[in-house]
């Protein structure tokens, strides 16, 4: 758990201790350096009710993601664009090609720093957006820390006023 976590055996031994305490699990000490954790049944309600919350603001997110990505391909269409890049390849960038296809625009570039290939296409680093030429750079990135936060920017990309943000 430690390695896993990347903290100190003592800090994980901690946090498992209290979750023992809470009635989550349940030790079975082999000897001073082998110790086994088992989930108790309020453990295994617990986890599952952190499952369903992780599943609800899963689909909490890509519906508002999916809406979003819509309007904001509707609006570069309707201002008369076609050609469209995304900055970010992840799980945000596949909602959105979603409503790239939907209004007829043209996926001609992607940026990011974290993927090599999105959708068959090679990705290009963040550093390159400013050599875009097309008409609409849609962020596809978020904030993990907060992902329906507004405008979010990577710290080494320069705000332009070709950028469209789904959040």
């Amino acid at each position: 758990m430690a390695e896993k976590l990347g903290v100190s055996v003592k800090l994980s031994h901690a946090l498992l201790s209290g979750m023992v305490e809470r009635g989550l699990f349940h030790i079975k000490k082999y000897h001073s350096r082998r110790w086994d954790y088992f989930l108790t049944p309020r453990g295994i309600a617990e986890k599952a009710r952190l499952t369903r919350e992780f599943i609800s603001f899963s689909m909490q997110f890509y519906q508002e993601a999916r809406k979003a990505s819509s309007q904001v391909c509707r609006d570069i269409a309707e201002s008369g664009m076609k050609e469209v890049a995304f900055i970010g390849a992840g799980d945000l960038a596949e909602i959105v090609y979603l409503g790239v296809k939907e209004w007829n625009l043209e996926l001609v570039s992607l940026y990011s720093d974290d993927e090599i290939k999105f959708l068959g296409q090679k990705c290009q680093g963040l550093y390159e957006t400013k050599e875009f030429s097309g008409d609409a750079l849609i962020i596809c990135l978020y904030d993990k820390k907060n992902p329906m936060a507004k405008n979010y920017l990577p710290a080494n990309i320069e705000k332009t006023n070709n950028m469209h943000w789904v959040f």
